[in-house]
């Protein structure tokens, strides 16, 4: 056990060296106005975890937004010039962000390697499996970026850990999710019910309900503790049919942007199409899975009018699609990478 600690602790060091570059340069030149502007709204919880001036929903998302201001109240920083000067506001509240997110993005690749090396074996493809998130679009563009999109992605690789190891531990990363990001209770829950669908398993009726019980709970909270007023209108119903009848942004731009954001999931696709076009082994029902999750936030997005965020939230899921990649190509790597030799 203390050898296996030790081998994730130089391999955490080594995805951290390999991708500093990124987290210097989202750091240097990052700006939050270009896709990631609801830091401005964090901000106030990163520097003052003043929850009483954040508009809902932001000032639910209290886990990563906590942890930010833990770092930043030590006085952590570096000084150098950026373009988040511009904005005349504390450049060291922006650096913690930057930071933490770096951190988080440096732990899920190691959590998927784990995930990978328990469930499929070898040391190539798990180590390219970890190495793919960082080259992922979305992971410098949202996840190092000040917003809280990276412990998220984070919190649900060790969900998606729990659930194919058909474990009920998942019910602490759950938990957590409350206040951290309401998505993957919505996600997490449409695989829960089609994987119930075809094999009438109890672990998977239980996952569902526990996701359908975490989002009452994030739900109720909404519309008592955290309420505002502002983003209300997205917790409607009434609002969702208004948005689906009637779309009200541009869809060529909107087409455009979430194609550019999952080219991870277009990968996946290319791989997968490609094997079924070959007469190979494919995993059918994961297909399926992910294509539903794809419509289900597209179908979120139109409702709730995220606009151009479709391949951002998608993205939150993204440990799933590198598993069913790294699943998909196992048969045609070398046995010497399959056996870790």
């Amino acid at each position: 056990m203390k050898q296996n600690a030790g081998n994730y602790s130089v391999l955490w060091a080594a995805y951290f060296m390999a991708g500093f570059p990124l987290f210097y340069f989202v750091y240097k030149f990052g700006n939050p106005m270009f896709g990631t502007n609801d830091f401005f709204s964090y901000y106030k919880l990163y520097r003052d975890w003043d929850i009483a001036n954040v508009e809902a929903p932001f000032n639910m998302r209290l886990l990563g937004s906590y942890i930010v201001y833990l770092i930043n109240s030590t006085g952590l920083h570096y000084d150098t010039k950026t373009v988040f000067d511009q904005f005349g506001l504390d450049r060291n509240v922006f650096f913690n962000a930057v930071f933490f997110n770096y951190l988080c993005v440096v732990t899920t690749c190691v959590l998927i390697f784990r995930l990978v090396r328990t469930r499929l074996g070898g040391m190539m493809l798990p180590f390219l499996s970890g190495l793919l998130y960082f080259l992922g679009f979305g992971t410098i563009f949202y996840e190092i970026m000040p917003i809280t999109d990276a412990l998220s992605v984070m919190l649900f690789a060790i969900v998606l850990s729990c659930y194919l190891a058909r474990s009920y531990l998942i019910l602490i990363p759950l938990s957590l999710l409350i206040i951290q990001r309401e998505y993957v209770f919505m996600a997490l829950g449409l695989v829960a019910l089609l994987d119930f669908a075809r094999r009438r398993d109890k672990y998977h009726l239980w996952v569902m309900v526990m996701c359908v019980f975490c989002f009452g709970v994030y739900y109720a909270l909404r519309k008592t503790v955290f309420y505002t007023p502002m983003y209300d209108h997205q917790a409607s119903a009434g609002y969702f049919m208004e948005s689906l009848l009637r779309i009200n942004f541009p869809l060529g731009q909107y087409a455009r942007q979430t194609l550019l954001t999952l080219n991870l999931y277009l990968i996946y696709l290319g791989v997968y199409f490609w094997k079924t076009w070959k007469g190979h082994v494919t995993d059918r029902a994961m297909f399926w899975n992910l294509f539903f999750l794809f419509l289900q936030i597209n179908i979120i997005s139109f409702a709730a009018v995220f606009g151009n965020n479709t391949g951002r939230y998608f993205y939150i899921v993204v440990p799933m699609v590198i598993y069913q990649l790294a699943l998909e190509l196992k048969p045609f790597l070398p046995e010497a990478a399959l056996s870790g030799k």
